[in-house]
């Protein structure tokens, strides 16, 4: 008696512009090594902030924030990105390789800063150089440049506007395995950059899309005049 061949299926093929309600390890299985000219991501820090009120003075019910992702979910996003960079990285020296290169997001600018919050927040950067990058977008308690909050640590449009312009060009592909509130997907579309976005919650899932559907993205035009 022959023992057939196991038959071995090929991952489902994700399409790009699409958000998913899927896994973070599941989304970034199925894709392809190197695929993501960029993967810009914001995972749960693991600190519990989504117990009791957020900065802004919200309450979240959600459990999103009891843990940080596996060694297993780093080393997959080490491989499916050629540029990576990731939100709090600090809270994840354990299982990211270690890099000189930050990116440091400034919240308060010239304001005076009462303690309360934290004044900057660190990404962590897969770039060989021995340089910083500092972008400064005000987000203080309730004064921030950006008003509506769906999401617990919801980064402003404006900051990964000028990440995503800084490090990608136009028709690249953006990945975000916790696209969360849809920060990521936004600012690409607005910038005509091509992602794959995924939340393992259906919740901000429909969050992203209602907020996706309010989006024009900017035509060639209307991006290089932002640098004349």
């Amino acid at each position: 008696y022959r023992k057939m061949p196991e038959i071995q299926h090929p991952p489902k093929k994700l399409e790009i512009n699409k958000i998913y309600c899927m896994d973070s390890l599941d989304l970034l299985n199925n894709l392809e090594y190197k695929q993501a000219d960029l993967i810009l991501t914001d995972p749960p820090y693991g600190i519990n902030a989504s117990s009791g009120l957020s900065s802004g003075g919200r309450r979240y019910e959600d459990t999103w924030d009891s843990e940080t992702p596996s060694k297993e979910v780093f080393d997959k996003i080490l491989d499916i990105g050629i540029k990576i960079i990731i939100c709090g990285g600090n809270f994840f020296l354990d299982k990211l390789p270690f890099k000189k290169s930050w990116i440091v997001w400034d919240k308060i600018g010239n304001m005076n800063s009462s303690k309360v919050y934290s004044d900057v927040e660190l990404l962590w950067t897969n770039f060989d150089r021995n340089i910083s990058t500092k972008y400064t977008v005000i987000q203080l308690g309730r004064i921030a440049e950006e008003k509506e909050r769906f999401h617990p640590p919801q980064k402003p449009v404006k900051l990964f506007e000028n990440i995503i312009r800084c490090y990608t060009e136009e028709g690249d592909l953006v990945v975000d395995p916790y696209v969360g509130s849809g920060t990521t997907a936004i600012a690409c579309k607005k910038l005509n950059r091509n992602y794959i976005c995924g939340d393992i919650n259906q919740k901000y899932v429909d969050i992203t899309l209602k907020r996706l559907s309010k989006i024009k993205p900017h035509s060639p035009k209307s991006e290089g005049d932002l640098f004349k």
